[in-house]
């Protein structure tokens, strides 16, 4: 049973380092049982030990912990920070010695000091309904992922009919949404209910 113990830890370790690195450091704080040099009993095993640590881990990548609530995440894309300018204000006030700084300047191929909150132009966007009454009740999102309901308020497309187009078969009369890309017979396209390549975009 105890070389059982070795062979998970070195699985462990070999396979999932940060998790492994991870549970030695609470080990050596005393916040979790150590898989070398423990006795395992009927109701202990390895993976009951370390299954509170891999748990951590897919708390910490849901947010589900309140060490994750504290902290602010930011997108960067071609020198914009998609995020709460005060996030940019920290990330430029990073020491120039310190690693981290040097290896996300390197990974977004600028300096911190250049980086710009990005913005949107208030007429790309519309308000959706859909949030809590105490936070506006709606979303703001770009037009271009929204479309009208039957009434004429504009709603979130569903994923998959974004990209999609309006598109009609001479054969049948069906008309759908389609984002095909299989043209026959002089640029048709395939229809959903009768199965002929008789479809054209509206």
């Amino acid at each position: 049973m105890n070389e059982d113990f070795a062979v998970v830890a070195a699985a462990l370790q070999k396979k999932y380092r940060g998790v492994y690195d991870v549970h030695e450091f609470l080990v050596g704080n005393g916040l979790r049982d150590a898989l070398l040099g423990n006795k395992p009993t009927r109701r202990c095993g390895a993976k009951q030990i370390v299954d509170p640590t891999f748990r951590m881990f897919g708390a910490v990548a849901l947010g589900e912990t309140p060490l994750m609530k504290s902290f602010r995440v930011v997108t960067i894309s071609r020198r914009k920070v998609y995020g709460n300018p005060e996030s940019l204000d920290q990330l430029q006030s990073w020491s120039d010695d310190w690693k981290e700084k040097k290896d996300l300047e390197t990974t977004i191929g600028c300096p911190l000091s250049e980086l710009e909150v990005a913005t949107a132009d208030a007429s790309d966007l519309v308000t959706v309904a859909g949030a809590r009454p105490w936070s506006g009740g709606g979303h703001t999102v770009p037009k271009k992922r929204t479309t009208e309901d039957k009434y004429g308020e504009p709603v979130l497309k569903k994923l998959r009919d974004e990209g999609k187009k309006p598109a009609t078969c001479t054969a049948c009369g069906h008309k759908w949404p389609s984002k095909s890309t299989r043209f026959k017979n002089g640029g048709c396209i395939e229809c959903t209910r009768c199965g002929t390549f008789k479809a054209k975009y509206d």
